[in-house]
């Protein structure tokens, strides 16, 4: 990962706290896939993809298929390791303008 997305990761740690969201873990590996951070809202558990983007939309746009599917292959794993059932996947965008918070993206 590079610089600009840790930083970003970072940040949208920051955001989502003062969302009243609660982080539980970052950087999520498995073989085959990463989640970026996996928080709890609630009763759900959020797999959140963030991404770091000029301009908003654009880092929802980078979530493709292939993306989607390494996410889904770490959220097996992660429901397996946790227990959790009940998930749902977020895009967390960031960019100059601010951040865009899509719950329940995919």
């Amino acid at each position: 990962m590079n610089l600009s997305g840790v930083w970003a990761e970072l940040a949208a740690v920051r955001f989502l706290k003062r969302q009243g969201v609660r982080v539980i873990r970052t950087r999520y590996r498995v073989s085959g896939g990463e989640i970026d951070l996996i928080a709890r809202e609630g009763d759900v558990t959020a797999l959140i993809e963030v991404k770091n983007a000029p301009r908003l939309g654009e880092g929802a746009l980078r979530v493709n298929q292939v993306k989607r599917s390494r996410l889904k292959k770490a959220a097996e794993s992660w429901m397996r390791e946790s227990g959790d059932t009940r998930i749902r996947f977020d895009i967390l965008e960031h960019s100059d303008a601010g951040f865009r918070y899509i719950r329940g993206a995919f």
